[in-house]
């Protein structure tokens, strides 16, 4: 059905019906495009933000020891990242891509309406003068018939009447033919002017008025074509964001598959474990009548530094050897690629020498030389270095099995394994309850002296293993002092009294120095003079009590 058949009296209708469709497809459907964008961007914006604000930061050192958790988070939210993309990639469509479409459309139906506003202004016109042409011929065909009639009537008087000469007779004849023939002259242009008309209306029915209306009926069924076209192809966007973010939760299962809780905590393992025992048993001292017992309980208060075991062991200058194993096999793997990389660099430059020296015509051998000696010295030094810590890891690991050896576990297993374990400890212990009271006291204060407070090993003096050539250099490092000018000097800022062994008093504006740095909220510091008190010793002090004078 056509609107030119059939709506051809309700141009006016069908005017506004297109006006309306074109303005909902701006107002209405293009806002909710709008809004559709402005929903996708949001959520898009939102993932980011949230990506953003819970991604753990990766570690540039130590990444094994990330665990499968944070890492397979990390991943998860990776994907989440791909899922806004595709979520910014619709607010496209449905935004910027619909917009500039509908904003295309709407001005083609603007340049329609004008063309068919205009056209039919012209044909409406073009009829209406055809109107007015044959009601002018009608006015002149009417006005000569009257004429006709009034001048045929006079003639039939005049000629009956026998009073009248016969001249005035043969006047109103031929008066009478002229209005016959003026009344057949304007009846026959009515008549052409009749016809003229009919056809103009005719035409303007059945052929002018319905193309214009057709047209309008084009440009409707354009606005709803051109709809379902948009929306049509944003749907189709989102069918095809669907399988990619569908893949995102395929790829975040499988990293949620890889996150492995026993895997974690052996990480936990290598990056705590130092590789120390617990402490052996505490040997039986009998006391004898006289002999002077010193308590050993000390008094703590508010201000006691209870520091964590890692920095006890900073203070008396242990080495965490499992740790420093690990360090070692990080930076032999990685030596080692810088040595295979320097053989390569010096085999290409051997070949190179090789090349020219076959060939004169290259140019000349001894360019390559220098280069060839400096890779090679480079790779000599590179060697040295790893050797030195792999003889390093060598002496780590006989200390790890040192201390492993120690361990009470082990000695209760090797002791349970021996026939004679019991009857041994029975001799040590009776051993033990006999001695003399010196003996006991000697054997008691040996025994504290030599305990591996940091490590967790207590050795007695008859059972101190004996220290590896690398565990003295290390603890000799470690004990011998720096120079007191290489030292930070500081002043205290307010009176502290100490409360316990390791820590030292001091009075305001005293000056120190700067021994270890911060542990735990606690500086070990040494002090300059004896103004303040006789001792001039060292101990640790609350870091916030003491302001540097550089």
């Amino acid at each position: 059905m056509n609107w030119g058949d059939e709506l051809w009296d309700r141009y006016d209708s069908v005017v506004s019906q297109v006006s309306q469709s074109s303005r909902e497809l701006d107002s209405w459907y293009g806002n909710f495009f709008k809004e559709r964008s402005k929903i996708e961007n949001e959520y898009a914006r939102s993932l980011r933000k949230l990506i953003k604000t819970y991604t753990p930061k990766e570690k540039k050192k130590n990444r094994e020891d990330e665990s499968t958790q944070t890492s397979g988070f990390r991943l998860i939210l990776q994907e989440l990242g791909y899922q806004a993309g595709q979520h910014e990639l619709l607010a496209d469509s449905y935004g910027k891509d619909s917009s500039k479409a509908i904003d295309d459309r709407l001005k083609e139906v603007k340049n329609e309406m004008k063309k068919n506003k205009k056209e039919a202004e012209s044909i409406e016109k073009d009829l209406s003068q055809s109107y007015k042409s044959l009601d002018s011929k009608k006015q002149k065909y009417q006005k000569a018939h009257v004429e006709l009639e009034v001048t045929m009537n006079t003639f039939k008087k005049t000629e009956s009447d026998g009073t009248i000469s016969r001249a005035e007779v043969d006047k109103m004849r031929a008066m009478s033919n002229k209005k016959t023939r003026e009344s057949d002259d304007t009846k026959a242009q009515y008549a052409h002017q009749l016809i003229q008309t009919n056809k103009s209306q005719q035409e303007y029915y059945y052929k002018l008025l319905p193309a214009v209306l057709n047209n309008l009926q084009s440009l409707e069924v354009g606005n709803c074509e051109f709809f379902k076209n948009i929306i049509n192809k944003c749907v189709k966007k989102e069918k095809d964001v669907a399988p990619i973010v569908t893949k995102c939760h395929e790829e975040m299962g499988n990293v949620i598959g890889t996150i492995n809780a026993k895997q974690d905590s052996e990480i936990v393992i290598n990056r705590l474990k130092t590789g120390n025992v617990p402490p052996i048993d505490f040997v039986f001292e009998e006391l004898m009548p006289g002999m002077e017992v010193k308590s050993n309980t000390e008094k703590r208060n508010t201000m006691s530094r209870g520091r964590s075991k890692q920095a006890l062991n900073a203070e008396k200058g242990n080495v965490n050897y499992f740790q420093r194993k690990r360090e070692l096999q990080k930076k032999i793997e990685a030596q080692e690629s810088d040595v295979l990389k320097g053989q390569k660099e010096m085999k290409s430059l051997q070949l190179m020498i090789q090349t020219y020296t076959q060939n004169p015509k290259f140019g000349d051998a001894k360019q390559f030389q220098g280069e060839l000696d400096a890779a090679a010295h480079k790779v000599q030094l590179l060697e040295s270095e790893l050797h030195a810590m792999q003889t390093e890891l060598v002496d780590v690991d006989n200390t790890l099995e040192n201390i492993k050896n120690q361990s009470p576990s082990i000695n209760q297993i090797r002791r349970e394994k021996s026939p004679s374990g019991s009857l041994a400890s029975s001799l040590l212990s009776a051993q033990v309850s006999v001695s003399s009271t010196t003996d006991s006291l000697d054997s008691g204060q040996e025994s504290r002296k030599h305990q591996g407070l940091d490590s967790g090993i207590y050795l007695t003096g008859n059972t101190m293993r004996q220290t590896s050539e690398w565990e003295e250099d290390v603890y000799d490092d470690l004990s011998t002092p720096l120079p007191s000018e290489d030292l930070e000097k500081v002043v205290a800022l307010y009176q502290f009294e100490s409360d316990s062994a390791d820590t030292i008093p001091m009075a305001e504006r005293e000056e120190f120095l700067i021994i270890e740095d911060d542990q735990d909220g606690w500086t070990k510091v040494k002090r300059i003079d004896n103004r303040f008190f006789d001792d001039v010793g060292e101990g640790f002090v609350p870091t916030s009590f003491i302001q540097s004078l550089k």
